[in-house]
């Protein structure tokens, strides 16, 4: 029996009661292709039932949008990466809404209070770390994520793509080493991350393969920040040989 008023159903309503998502539900009321058939019958059925009254608008129906996250947004490789994700979405007529946290919990609570409001379809991290609260209320949502270079152990159901650290280490250092450079400095990353102990990893193999001692005296620590690069980077050339 349908409701006397659709006024005061909701999208989260119909995805509550069809036990899926609210994204699921607002790409079967948009004609979506992405849903499957027996889904899209079943919330369909719902949105009879209860009476639901889609919007009618002059206006451009909204694009689907996918929230890209980063820590800080103060480095030329947060740029290309939003450039390289804006091709692919564009082009599958997908908006990008960028967002920093600044790994902050205040601001990671912002940003998902304004998600929610968007109706966002996915969501990219770029970040060292996605919080087990922060986690659990995605999983909450059915919201699917990928995490772009974790720097621990992402969660298991989270894809996730990540630079070649130690193959990228071992070939710059093999690089050096092939132009006759016998010791090569190495300023580290924070030692917690994964990221930095498969770099290092990668400089010790490239020397122990050549033949090259590790020296201590030629690797310093950083934080991957210009300010310790070029402390640490001072250190280095001060050194006699």
């Amino acid at each position: 029996m349908g409701s006397d008023s659709g006024r005061n159903v909701t999208i989260a309503m119909i995805a509550r009661l069809a036990g899926v998502s609210v994204p699921t539900v607002s790409r079967v009321i948009n004609g979506r292709s992405d849903v499957a058939p027996q889904t899209r019958e079943r919330v369909e059925e719902l949105l009879t039932e209860h009476g639901y009254r889609r919007r009618s608008s002059s206006r451009t129906p909204h694009s689907a949008l996918i929230d890209l996250v980063f820590n800080d947004l103060d480095s030329p490789w947060a740029v290309e990466i939003i450039r390289g994700v804006e091709d692919v979405a564009h082009g599958s007529g997908v908006g990008t809404v960028v967002s920093a946290i600044h790994r902050r919990t205040s601001s990671a609570k912002q940003w998902l209070d304004n998600m929610r409001a968007r109706s966002t379809e996915g969501v990219i991290f770029v970040t060292s770390m996605v919080a087990p609260p922060l986690q659990a209320e995605l999983r909450r949502l059915n919201l699917p994520v990928v995490i772009v270079d974790p720097a621990g152990v992402a969660p298991q159901q989270a894809p996730t793509i990540g630079a070649t650290n130690w193959a990228g280490s071992l070939g710059a250092n093999q690089y050096l080493i092939g132009l006759g450079h016998r010791r090569i400095g190495f300023i580290a990353g924070p030692p917690q991350l994964m990221c930095s102990r498969a770099r290092m990893d990668g400089y010790r193999a490239a020397l122990e393969g050549a033949g090259l001692a590790v020296e201590d005296a030629l690797i310093r620590p950083g934080n991957f920040y210009h300010e310790s690069g070029y402390v640490a980077g001072t250190q280095l050339l001060a050194l006699p040989d």
